[in-house]
């Protein structure tokens, strides 16, 4: 196996779940970037947790993707969810290398299986992996260990500054891969930075000028030339931080200025995805917030969508009460015997 001459970054850091533990790697020769997620959850969960990463389930349709996968498992104890299930109402069959399997990305073809065992069965059914990288069927409503993501955005290997990176590479430090350090390790090597510097969050082979404060000093050269971290503006001699929530910015409702950078966040009932996106918590129906009331505006389509369907509600549940009302009323005139004088009025008419 040939893996080692394709290099891929991998990543370990403690997210912010408790209790999780994420290993990502990225193959510089792919586009696509994989991830473990250390979380009891069944099928579908998974399935989600995936989705609000910005990925999917992963597919482990090539031997290239299987090779990653052992790197994502190695000494990883338990099973792992990855993106093959059996669609409802249908059983297995050996007429095809997925045996009618389907894959949560829609693709129906692959060129690698890995079957654990040869017998067939009925759905609900999906499929996990363990460390000896094998495919074993079993209900989709048990909760696993875990379960492997895959996308093409970045995000999902965002890397993490206080990360142990290995870089898997045969060649180890042979050609200077690392802008300032590298040490050889087995299966590969890790980089580090200079001093006022730190790892690319997006390649750690490469150092980025950092500042720990929002007011620092530039980082200057013999020549008189002056750098500042992304994020920061030079001001005199010191490095100013930017505050994106007063200039540019893409949060869908609430921003919130970092140093160097900024992050989103969401109004109740609301739950952030896609690190800048809003989304109605689903299953969730609830009064406007405080938030809104504080702002005093709404700003986006989807807080108009939370007021509208929360009057439609109120004033249905008017109407009923008003219907109810008058029923009670209707069958209480109903059961009252009619007065007596009226009664003898109508006897004598007779």
């Amino acid at each position: 196996m040939d893996s080692f001459s394709q290099t891929i970054l991998f990543f370990m850091f403690i997210s912010p779940c408790v209790g999780t533990v994420q290993r990502c790697a990225c193959s510089k020769n792919a586009k696509g970037f994989s991830n473990i997620n250390q979380m009891p959850v069944d099928f579908q969960t998974a399935r989600e947790n995936c989705k609000e990463q910005g990925g999917q389930l992963m597919s482990v349709r090539s031997k290239e993707s299987n090779d990653v996968v052992g790197f994502l498992l190695d000494n990883m104890i338990g099973n792992f969810w990855i993106g093959l299930y059996l669609p409802e109402g249908t059983c297995s069959s050996n007429t095809s290398l997925l045996r009618g399997y389907e894959w949560t990305s829609g693709a129906q073809s692959t060129g690698f299986v890995n079957w654990a065992s040869e017998s067939m069965a009925c759905s609900p059914l999906c499929v996990s992996v363990s460390s000896d990288r094998r495919w074993v069927e079993r209900s989709c409503s048990e909760k696993l260990d875990g379960f492997l993501c895959e996308s093409n955005q970045r995000n999902l290997c965002k890397g993490s500054r206080s990360s142990s990176v290995v870089i898997l590479d045969s060649t180890q430090c042979l050609y200077a891969p690392c802008e300032h350090k590298c040490t050889p390790v087995p299966f590969g090597y890790t980089c580090s930075c200079r001093k006022r510097f730190v790892p690319n969050e997006k390649d750690p082979r490469r150092c980025d000028v950092f500042c720990a404060s929002s007011v620092c000093d530039a980082l200057c050269s013999r020549d008189g030339s002056c750098w500042c971290p992304a994020g920061f503006v030079k001001s005199g001699p010191n490095c100013e931080d930017i505050d994106e929530c007063e200039s540019n910015h893409d949060c869908a409702q609430i921003c919130k200025n970092t140093i160097g950078s900024y992050k989103c966040a969401c109004l109740d009932p609301f739950i952030l995805v896609n690190e800048t996106e809003c989304t109605l918590t689903p299953n969730v129906l609830t009064t406007p917030s405080s938030n809104y009331l504080a702002t005093g505006s709404l700003s986006t389509p989807g807080e108009y969508a939370g007021l509208i369907i929360f009057i439609l509600v109120a004033v249905f549940a008017v109407l009923v009460l008003v219907r109810y009302l008058r029923s009670r009323k209707n069958a209480a005139q109903e059961c009252n015997p009619p007065d007596y004088a009226e009664f003898q009025e109508s006897v004598s008419k007779t």
